[in-house]
């Protein structure tokens, strides 16, 4: 895909902040990127998500091809999350916004 006008780049850019921005989706992806999680492992280490929030953003990076469900046991049921390879193409955006972050941290709050 080309990009031809400043219109496409903009609506690609809003695409790409719908995927990592908010308050979760970003933070679930880059937990993902260290390895595979459990769906209580990912509530754990966000904290203040609910299980409700949780279930509904992981289903989105599900539709948009950038995480896979994966049942590892049946009984008791056990569910693993896992970037897709297409997932895992967002490693080196979000190792950049980390960067670009405390940057900008430094810059805003001080050293």
């Amino acid at each position: 895909m080309e990009i031809n006008t400043k219109q496409q780049g903009i609506k690609v850019v809003a695409d790409v902040l719908d995927i990592v921005g908010g308050k979760w989706r970003g933070q679930i992806l880059a937990h993902l990127c260290d390895a595979p999680k459990r769906f209580n492992e990912l509530k754990t280490v966000l904290n203040r998500i609910t299980s409700s929030t949780l279930t509904k953003e992981l289903r989105y990076l599900e539709d948009i091809k950038m995480v896979e469900r994966k049942i590892i046991q049946d009984t008791p049921i056990i569910v693993e999350y896992r970037l897709t390879d297409h997932g895992m193409s967002i490693k080196d955006l979000i190792y950049h916004i980390v960067e670009w972050g405390l940057k900008h941290r430094s810059t805003v709050f001080g050293k």
